[in-house]
């Protein structure tokens, strides 16, 4: 799916979180290898206000879509993290 370019940068950053939590998953990880990524997605986190990324327009070709993967990351660590405690 076409994403306007700021939201094609937040899916790649999106996408490397992912990717790092899954490599993390197969190792003995700690709390602090959990939060650095957290760190990550903060920063991801803090353009999404109101349910929606600051994209310009209300409903831009693919926010739907990154909405949705920083769902499913937030979801991942909160995973990670709750193995661990």
């Amino acid at each position: 799916m076409p994403m306007v370019k700021n939201l094609e940068n937040l899916h790649r950053q999106l996408m490397e979180i992912a990717r790092e939590s899954n490599r993390v998953s197969y190792t003995k990880y700690t709390a602090d290898d959990i939060e650095k990524l957290q760190d990550k997605l903060r920063i991801i986190d803090s353009q999404y206000t109101e349910g929606a990324f600051d994209a310009g327009h209300y409903e831009e070709e693919g926010l739907a879509q990154v909405s949705d993967e920083l769902e499913k990351v937030h979801r991942t660590l909160h995973r990670l993290l709750a193995r661990i405690e």
